[in-house]
């Protein structure tokens, strides 16, 4: 069928959305149990990831914020797809290159910034169909609509990835 037009919110409100480019990963261990990361003061759960920093691919990316984020190092296993994200409400619009990667070594202690320690961010580990349960039924708590607009993007964002990545080990 013919695209007859892609109407976007920079033609509507003459606002561009920054493209934000980043990486998601569904981490597992000796055990197959996946990282998964508790922002606490929210309570808020998320699989571990974040941007791709100048000249980096998104391979060094995800192996870099695992490191950070989880504390371990990793190999990428395999890359499972790209997720868009693109919301109005939070002027939102991101890639996510997706992978599945496997500890290398012991686990270590995490390397958060300081704003990831002030949220009390820490890492848990769960069989996969728990880690999918708790991102699924989780309770977006937020201060404003953007808040919970980005919550919801997260949530749908990691039950995909999970989702896929399940469907991917399982075949």
């Amino acid at each position: 069928m013919k695209l007859l037009k892609r109407i976007t919110y920079k033609e509507i409100f003459d606002a561009d959305t920054e493209q934000y480019k980043s990486v998601r990963v569904v981490l597992l261990d000796d055990s197959n149990l996946v990282a998964v990361l508790h922002v606490g003061k929210v309570d808020f759960y998320t699989l571990p990831g974040g941007s791709i920093d100048e000249g980096e691919t998104p391979e060094q990316a995800a192996i870099r914020e695992m490191q950070e984020e989880t504390g371990c190092n990793s190999e990428i296993i395999c890359t499972l797809g790209i997720i868009e994200e693109n919301s109005k409400t939070c002027s939102w619009n991101g890639v996510n290159t997706c992978f599945i990667a496997r500890v290398q070594g012991n686990k270590g202690r995490q390397n958060l910034t300081q704003a990831e320690l002030d949220e009390e961010t820490q890492v848990h580990w769960y069989d996969l169909h728990k880690a999918l349960n708790i991102i699924t039924n989780q309770e977006i708590k937020a201060r404003d609509e953007r808040e919970i607009g980005i919550g919801k993007i997260i949530q749908e964002r990691d039950i995909a990835l999970l989702s896929e990545a399940i469907n991917v080990l399982t075949l």
